[in-house]
């Protein structure tokens, strides 16, 4: 690579695994540093995946002439301020979804990146992979669109543990953990592209005992046809997504990687529709790093956020989903 982009990154989790997997397939990026509040970890993982610079002090990191852009993937709770915190700071950031706790705080993070005049986007998959623009393009073959079911239920790694009696941190809602921002959102980010914001949204979820948010469905309405979101991150589902017109069905599957699309004709008739790769986060690095080289404007990407992010406000007002502190500016 010519002068890649050097993405410094908050966090040490699995998600940033993948990042930095998606960095080594992109021609535009490369991994140059991450922040870790525990030093030994920090350095065991800078040392795992090959990252030269480690740092313990949040400070240091943004202040590094190393790093050209931060991606954040700590908790939810902690997106806005580290963002807000990394702008400032003069970088440019990818930041994992969602993009805040709340609009306000999407709406705070926009405003600064476009004063600093800097880029700022979120990190959701579906927004950036090419799946998204084969799903666009081949709506027409259904017909009038009555019927979308988007599905995302995936029995967490980590529910096991819960049940054992553990407190892992996905299922802490203090700091911003729900099905609805980790899961549902894929879901949510996908209908708006595809159809825009619903007339109406109708929502419920169920709790687990300590309040975390387990699993939801969502009812949105569009003039002639009707959506359904189901999401859960304590069970699994068989099910595909789907939409549903009268001509026939597009059917694709886990939003988060999609792995095909299919055409249902009504004569039974199919056609396959996509190719994916291995890691579809490449697409979100390639797209960031190109933005800023050509100082492109986000501002469809900026809107497409906030409607989510309006979205997931109205959903968590009808299920009483409350993050406290979190939601402050």
């Amino acid at each position: 690579m010519k002068n890649p982009l050097r993405i410094g990154v908050i966090g040490t989790s699995f998600v940033s695994d993948w990042i930095c997997q998606a960095a080594r397939m992109s021609e535009r990026c490369a991994i140059s540093a991450v922040l870790s509040r525990d030093c030994a970890r920090g350095r065991a993982y800078a040392e795992r995946l090959c990252i030269g610079g480690c740092f313990d002090d949040e400070e240091a990191f943004l202040s590094s002439d190393q790093i050209d852009a931060v991606y954040v993937a700590s908790p939810n709770i902690a997106h806005y301020r580290q963002t807000l915190a990394a702008l400032t700071h003069g970088k440019h950031v990818l930041c994992e979804k969602p993009l805040a706790i709340n609009a306000a705080q999407a709406e705070r993070m926009i405003a600064l990146a476009h004063e600093k005049g800097l880029i700022l986007l979120e990190a959701i998959r579906p927004v950036y992979d090419p799946f998204l623009a084969a799903l666009r393009e081949n709506l027409h073959k259904v017909g009038r669109i009555r019927r979308a079911t988007f599905e995302f239920c995936q029995y967490s790694s980590r529910y096991d543990r819960f049940l054992a009696g553990e407190r892992p941190s996905v299922f802490e809602a203090s700091l911003g953990n729900a099905a609805l921002m980790d899961l549902a959102v894929y879901c949510l980010h996908t209908c708006v592209a595809l159809f825009g914001v619903p007339q109406k949204l109708i929502a419920g979820a169920t709790f687990l005992p300590n309040g975390t948010e387990a699993a939801g469905t969502m009812l949105l309405t569009y003039p002639e046809q009707q959506t359904t979101i189901s999401y859960s991150k304590v069970t699994s589902s068989v099910h595909p997504s789907i939409v549903q017109g009268e001509l026939g069905t597009l059917v694709f599957d886990t939003l988060n990687q999609p792995s095909f699309l299919r055409m249902i004709y009504r004569d039974g008739r199919t056609e396959e529709l996509f190719t994916p790769v291995e890691n579809n986060m490449v697409h979100e690095l390639n797209a960031f790093a190109r933005m800023i080289a050509n100082c492109e404007s986000t501002a469809v990407y900026d809107e497409q956020s906030l409607r989510v992010m309006r979205l997931l406000d109205e959903t968590r007002r009808q299920i009483g989903i409350d993050f406290g502190a979190g939601e402050t500016l």
